[in-house]
């Protein structure tokens, strides 16, 4: 057994020393060799000595060489620091150059961003990279699109000042880092208490509370508030809907949502609006259901007053040569809010929803709001407009004795920085931030720097601080991937946990009222199918709870939280590269931990590789592991207990999988296994020996079923696999 992992690892040794790689720059000549039109330190200003070969300051495993460029950051030199090197030739990107290395050694704990500017074009994004370890080389990975043709690289120092030193710069086929990067968990710093997760009701309700069964709607809303089975949702926006002049048609069906009252003088009409109200009726039961008790928190929202107090006789918004102005009457700000409180009033004392929040706005920063428009209810709120309309939501919740069950929430901005605006708006004001307790962002739009701006603000004003809608870009990414969007809002999860430190997360869309076609970026829910938006939003719902505390790391791609009891400890990763990330998850400031449980799922749609799970080794304090690309693997660790407390994990079933020409496979036990290949006659297609715990095995399949089985001592395992 010594013998073939020696031949194993000689193996992955040899694959990534003849992979196909061309190499740029090296630094072992004290002279710029002829392929190099251009080189210069990228600072725009600052003192920065750089140095184009002095020696290596340490030869390891990732870098043996003997010469490499050296820069020195000063304290007052700007964050683009770096090296800018420009190419004689550009070089057309192709299968087998598509993944630039760099080797970086540096002294401090800063971030390092690569970029490449193609011929035609703009340079393309920073996208920094943490790691917190020092005197060391570490080889950083940057996917370059295919086709591409580039000019010029960089590589920039984000943070600290020091020296840093880069080498063995390469293009190459292969996306994996020759790096495993360290983790530092911290919990002695701790952060926000989660309350939740949840969505909006809008308009996915008024979809399936009008389409499903009984049985069906009752499946569904089991699917977003089930703690183990589903997404654990306990926040939920009811979407009061204004309705719009019935003289209009120019709203789609799903988002033509009903009013309560038709004109100043007519009655309320509180039958309206079944769909959605049917919705809310069933979830509470299922929440009770699977967890004993209505602990769901909800709010009442607007995306518009009825269209008889607008200034365009529309309820999608203002009339397009006045965008930019709050389309709700001047002279209805009163109308409105007793408009809002009678509908919450009524639901409370005749439905029995209690709704903890009512929210008059909703992106009231968006110019997109225009009348007869063909997207939404929507107003534009001008910030000045909105201080006199929460003076008078709150005197109406005052005097119909409503503030002891609900208060105000704002401002629900599209823009984190136009929320920073509108904040300082109230601020100034005097009165109105002591009449809102939780303040409500929509994270569509926003830097990390927005985020940490309003978490301050939070904090300092003592507010509590939800993320209270997002969803998936219209376009997804250039190529229209929808594992892409699914990634893309896993990330900004992350971001938003670590950054804004929010204490609860909202999607926008539950179910498929936009398209209704599988794959909707924005659904979480397709018809009645779950897929990997759900899944992947499952890997964080599921196991950062109500009353977990999120807790510090110094990796951005990575969450860390501790129970209540501070007995389990959570850590999600989400990898939203096209290449595996390897890890090692420093526990050593935790007690009494051997073993953990791993849960990873997977966003492209045709793995269906979803919530496998499985026993994670803990060795000498390190969790040691490789997240696959375009995924998010959540590690459960018990800690500050004895070790027989740890569950064991069964084999999942979906200890194999098969993608594109490759067999994969992981399992908990570390035993050697045999595996043999069937096709749908029987026969056998192919025989591996010796596969180890976690492999990777070439073989390609056509069109068919296949059954694999796995023999591990006197034990067979089966499993089916469809290749369509």
């Amino acid at each position: 057994m010594k013998n073939f992992s020696l031949i194993i690892g000689f193996l992955i040794l040899s694959f990534r020393l003849f992979s196909a790689s061309t190499v740029l720059v090296n630094f072992e000549s004290a002279t710029v060799p002829s392929s190099i039109t251009y080189w210069k330190n990228y600072a725009a200003a600052g003192t920065s000595a750089s140095v184009w070969s002095v020696s290596n300051p340490l030869s390891d495993a990732i870098n043996s060489t003997q010469k490499c460029y050296k820069i020195t950051k000063g304290a007052t030199d700007p964050y683009w620091t770096g090296l800018e090197i420009g190419l004689t030739t550009p070089i057309k990107i192709t299968a087998s150059i598509r993944y630039l290395h760099v080797s970086v050694y540096k002294t401090s704990k800063s971030r390092i961003s690569l970029t490449y500017t193609p011929t035609i074009g703009s340079q393309s994004a920073d996208t920094w990279k943490s790691n917190s370890s020092t005197t060391g080389w570490y080889d950083y990975v940057l996917p370059i699109p295919i086709d591409s043709t580039i000019k010029t690289f960089s590589i920039k120092i984000g943070d600290d000042a020091g020296d840093y030193y880069f080498d063995e710069i390469t293009l190459s086929d292969s996306p994996a880092s020759l790096s495993r990067w360290p983790v530092a968990i911290d919990p002695a710093t701790k952060n926000q208490v989660m309350e939740g997760w949840g969505v909006s009701l809008c308009w996915w309700a008024n979809v399936e509370g009008g389409r499903c069964t009984d049985a069906q709607l009752k499946q569904f809303c089991d699917y977003l508030t089930d703690p183990v089975n589903g997404l654990n949702m306990n926040i939920f926006r009811y979407n009061i809907g204004g309705g719009d002049d019935p003289t209009h048609t120019h709203l789609p069906s799903s988002s033509a949502m009903p009013g309560f009252k038709d004109s100043p003088t007519s009655a309320y009409n509180f039958t309206r609006d079944a769909n959605q109200r049917r919705v809310a009726l069933q979830l509470i039961a299922s929440r009770i259901a699977a967890v004993g008790v209505n602990d769901i928190q909800w709010v009442a929202f607007s995306n518009s007053p009825p269209y008889w107090m607008t200034n365009s006789g529309c309820v999608g918004g203002s009339l397009s040569t006045n965008a930019w102005t709050t389309n709700l009457k001047s002279t209805m700000h009163a109308d409105f809010a007793d408009y809002l409180t009678e509908v919450v009033k009524y639901y409370h004392d005749n439905y029995g929803i209690t709704f903890n929040y009512i929210e008059p706005f909703n992106e009231p920063d968006g110019w997109w709001w225009n009348a007869l428009s063909k997207k939404q209810e929507g107003c534009y709120f001008d910030r000045n407009d909105q201080v006199p309309m929460i003076r008078q939501l709150y005197a109406k919740l005052q005097s119909k004795n409503m503030l002891s069950y609900c208060q105000i929430t704002a401002n629900d901005e599209n823009s984190m920085g136009n929320f920073i605006t509108t904040f300082n708006t109230y601020k100034n004001a005097g009165d109105i931030l002591s009449k809102i307790p939780l303040l409500a962002v929509h994270s569509y739009r926003g830097t990390d720097a927005n985020r940490a701006s309003i978490a301050t603000l939070a904090k300092t004003y003592t507010k509590k601080l939800w993320q209270s809608e997002t969803g998936g870009p219209d376009d997804g990414d250039p190529n229209g991937s929808y594992k892409h969007t699914v990634m893309t809002l896993s990330d900004r999860l992350v971001a938003d946990l670590r950054n804004l430190k929010c204490t609860a997360w909202c999607d926008w869309q539950a179910g498929s009222a936009i398209g209704g076609t599988t794959g909707n970026i924005w659904s979480l829910i397709d018809g009645m199918n779950r897929g990997s938006h759900f899944y992947i939003r499952s890997q964080y719902s599921r196991y950062l709870k109500a009353g977990y505390t999120i807790i510090n790391n110094d990796d951005p791609t990575v969450v860390t939280a501790l129970s209540p009891d501070e007995k389990e400890l959570v850590i999600i990763v989400s990898n939203q590269q096209v290449y595996t990330k390897k890890y090692q998850f420093d526990l050593s400031k935790f007690n009494n931990i051997n073993q953990a449980k791993l849960i990873i799922s997977r966003a492209d749609p045709a793995l269906a590789f979803y919530n496998y799970t499985r026993n994670q080794q803990i060795t000498n304090n390190l969790i040691v592991f490789d997240v696959v690309s375009e995924s998010v693997a959540t590690f459960l660790v018990p800690i500050n207990q004895p070790a027989s407390k740890i569950s064991e994990v069964s084999e999942n079933s979906n200890f194999c999988y098969y993608n594109n020409g490759f067999l994969y496979f992981d399992f908990n036990s570390s035993e050697s296994k045999n595996i043999t290949v069937y096709n749908s006659l029987g026969q056998t297609v192919k025989t591996f020996t010796n596969v180890t715990s976690t492999d990777k095995l070439a073989l390609n399949l056509k069109k068919d079923v296949y059954i694999v089985s796995v023999k591990v001592n006197n034990n067979v395992i089966n499993k089916k696999i469809i290749v369509k």
